[in-house]
């Protein structure tokens, strides 16, 4: 603080200039000065965020205009595409095309058997079924709908619940043959070759049917071993679906071998054969390893293990078995029958059945080593820290005769917990870090 100070008045100019009134008046002015200098500077500073957001803002409005474009664009596509699915279904045009193809395939059965042998009449009967897009179509329709009874038929006997999806098997095998058909260009053929096309295009078919039957019989497997479930006729309904999966396949590869020669069709036939006969036996495999633990009364520690390596042995047979049937496919592409279609189809077998494939087995082989090495990382607890414990893993619920140690001395089973891991890194309990420490 200044202190004011009396002068003469006599005083020379600098004393008297540099009394405390004067001192006071310049630090003003000097606050003054600063507090301008701030103010421009603060000002500057403003504009130049004004500039910055406003540069952020362009950018923000392009992102959302963007946005709204594709927004409306996906809108509208879905309401084109909602709108020709109600169409679909209202003119009816599955059942148009079935009763279409129904009655021209009468009237030249009736026709072709009065005037040729039954032999030659039903082959002229099947070469005339599918001579033109719209009976080819129609074809593929009758084939949907035979499929669909099939697919309600055996859900059926499954004891499962019959909702919106029980279509789904007729819907995907009638776009199946439509396309294959187009594929292997059955509409250019003469009668002969249609008839042998037809025949192996419908093999072909019946394949992709027993895969179908496979996902349908695979779940009731699972969940009835699984909930320990003493339901006798459904287990008896669900093995027995199974078994028809192992005998058909087998028994009809036999009979392929002894009456036809090698060729990429018959190669095509019996990879996804042996696809199917496998895929059903790792099926089975899984159902009585849970079966068995089921009537354990003791925690079966290695039942993941095996059924990891079962899941795994099962899962890379598919995919050995699509890089071959991509291999088969280029060979026919190169030195067989070309084509657009084809081309695109093994395109879309590529990236589905081999690239996701194996994408999705690496993404589940690195989770599980990451949580065999965590695991690993825990202690293991005591006998006397089990019997101080005296209490259940709060994952499985079952008594604990071996446990791991988190950071938070909690005590769950090894594999249980190994399971927790794929999903999250925190304690089940607590919610603690499991490896903070770490």
């Amino acid at each position: 603080m200044l202190l004011k100070t009396t002068l003469p008045p006599d005083a020379p100019l600098f004393t008297r200039l540099c009394s405390s009134d004067v001192l006071i008046v310049v630090c003003f002015l000097h606050q003054t000065l600063i507090s301008h200098s701030s103010i421009l500077l603060y000002s500057l500073l403003l504009v130049n965020e004004l500039r910055l957001l406003t540069a952020s803002h362009r950018v923000i409005s392009q992102h959302l205009v963007f946005a709204l474009v594709t927004t409306k664009r996906l809108v509208t596509l879905n309401v084109n595409f909602n709108f020709l699915k109600a169409q679909w279904a209202r003119l009816r045009v599955v059942h148009v095309h079935s009763a279409f193809w129904a009655l021209r395939v009468t009237f030249v059965l009736f026709v072709q058997l009065s005037q040729s042998p039954w032999q030659e009449g039903m082959k002229q009967v099947l070469s005339s079924s599918c001579e033109t897009v719209v009976m080819l179509f129609g074809m593929a329709c009758v084939i949907s709908h035979i499929t669909h009874l099939l697919h309600r038929a055996i859900a059926a006997f499954l004891c499962l619940e019959t909702d919106t999806e029980a279509g789904s098997m007729g819907a995907t095998s009638g776009v199946l043959f439509f396309i294959l058909a187009l594929q292997t260009g059955l509409l250019g053929m003469g009668p002969e070759q249609k008839l042998s096309r037809l025949y192996r295009n419908c093999c072909l078919l019946l394949t992709a049917v027993l895969h179908f039957t496979h996902g349908l019989v695979h779940p009731p497997l699972m969940s009835l071993s699984a909930s320990h479930s003493s339901s006798l006729h459904r287990h008896s309904r669900a093995l027995l679906v199974a078994m028809v999966l192992l005998v058909i396949p087998s028994v009809w590869l036999r009979w392929l071998w002894a009456q036809h020669s090698v060729s990429t069709w018959l190669l095509a036939m019996t990879a996804f054969s042996v696809e199917i006969i496998i895929k059903t036996l790792v099926s089975l495999l899984i159902y009585g390893l849970f079966m068995l633990d089921a009537y354990l009364s003791t925690f079966w520690e290695s039942l993941d293990d095996y059924v990891y390596c079962i899941q795994a042995a099962g899962s890379s047979f598919e995919f050995i078995c699509g890089i071959f049937l991509f291999c088969n496919g280029a060979w026919i592409v190169v030195f067989e029958s070309g084509g657009v279609i084809r081309a695109v189809m093994m395109a879309i077998h590529a990236y589905f059945n081999i690239f996701m494939q194996a994408k999705k087995g690496w993404r589940t082989f690195v989770l599980r080593r990451t949580a065999v090495r965590k695991i690993n990382l825990l202690p293991q607890a005591t006998a006397e820290q089990l019997r101080e414990h005296d209490d259940v893993c709060a994952i499985c619920f079952q008594e604990l005769t071996s446990a791991c140690m988190t950071s938070c001395k909690h005590l769950f089973h090894g594999v249980c917990l190994r399971k927790w891991l794929y999903i999250r890194d925190e304690c089940p309990m607590c919610h603690h870090a499991i490896f903070a420490q770490q």
